[in-house]
């Protein structure tokens, strides 16, 4: 697995195009706990010219090629979890063997009925830790970084229509962190 040296560490984000983006909490050390990975760069530009084309399984599978090997990620779910949402509806759930020492990222896809996709990562407690900040129906958990638990928890992952309904497919990706270890 990658190992990150400390350079890596609290970088300003950057724009699609790889330039210096309006800093975030990280950036301006609001954040009280380091990311251990790099913030934007090639975690923002990997999904920076993704168009969808209209089968959600395929999209979803054109998306974490993208943004998965390019930033040393591994697949982590076997196959896509898949269900239905509806707006206004419960959540689909799925849990998460989060290790202490590992990054995720969530992708999700849903189909063009579901206007606005939310997916949220709560802690065994319910306490939300993670969550796609865009209105589309293909979010990315986090989108200019993974997230990273301090501590090994199962979590539950929760795809929900902010608007619109129909079937949605997810993913769940992971790096090894070295400087966990």
């Amino acid at each position: 697995m990658p190992k990150l040296p400390p350079s890596m560490l609290g970088e300003a984000p950057a724009d699609p195009d790889g330039g210096a983006a309006e800093a975030g909490p990280a950036a301006r050390n609001e954040d009280p706990i380091a990311s251990p990975v790099r913030v934007g760069g090639p975690w923002i530009r990997c999904y920076g010219n993704f168009r969808l084309e209209g089968d959600p399984r395929k999209d979803l599978t054109r998306l974490t090629m993208l943004c998965g090997p390019e930033n040393g990620m591994r697949r982590l779910t076997k196959e896509p979890v898949e269900g239905e949402v509806a707006e206004g509806g419960a959540p689909v759930p799925f849990p998460l063997e989060a290790k202490k020492g590992e990054c995720y990222r969530i992708f999700a896809v849903a189909e063009s009925s579901v206007a606005d996709l939310d997916v949220v990562v709560r802690s065994s407690r319910g306490t939300s830790i993670a969550a796609d900040h865009g209105e589309d129906r293909w979010p990315i958990v986090q989108p200019d970084r993974p997230f990273c638990p301090l501590e090994d928890d199962t979590l539950t992952v929760e795809l929900a229509a902010r608007r619109g309904k129909g079937k949605v497919v997810a993913e769940v990706w992971a790096l090894r962190v070295s400087m966990f270890d």
